[in-house]
């Protein structure tokens, strides 16, 4: 079966606006969950599913002709979630007993903290 085109992308949550990656049911139709919020987001009806498509194509435009004050904003608010999120794992990890998964998942976390500090540092040299 081939994967849909929305599965993957991001779609921000509407009461933290934390990047949410849509997936696919197994219905083949999208959806996604905010971890921090609880919340799930599930998109049922064709014309529904259309207007995702819909957001989606136009975040990419968006994200092609962001000025660079705007790009660098969003860059360091993508910072402020990772590290949240890594803040949380970490305060939940034993200091004996470790967890070597959330450990994994911490190591992640640092990984793409690093991704967006290099592109930051980018958008503030344009």
């Amino acid at each position: 079966m081939e994967t849909p085109d929305f599965v993957g992308k991001s779609l921000p949550c509407p009461v933290c606006n934390a990047a949410l990656r849509l997936k696919q049911s197994r219905k083949a139709k999208p959806y996604c969950m905010c971890l921090d919020c609880g919340i799930q987001i599930f998109f049922r009806g064709r014309i529904g599913i259309a207007r995702l498509r819909k957001i989606i194509a136009s975040e990419k435009a968006i994200a092609a002709e962001f000025d660079a004050p705007a790009r660098a904003v969003f860059l360091y608010q993508r910072l402020q979630e990772l590290k949240h999120r890594k803040n949380i794992l970490e305060g939940e990890q034993g200091l004996i007993f470790r967890d070597k998964d959330r450990d994994r998942v911490i190591a992640a976390l640092d990984r793409e903290m690093g991704r967006v500090r290099k592109e930051l540092d980018r958008e503030s040299k344009k």
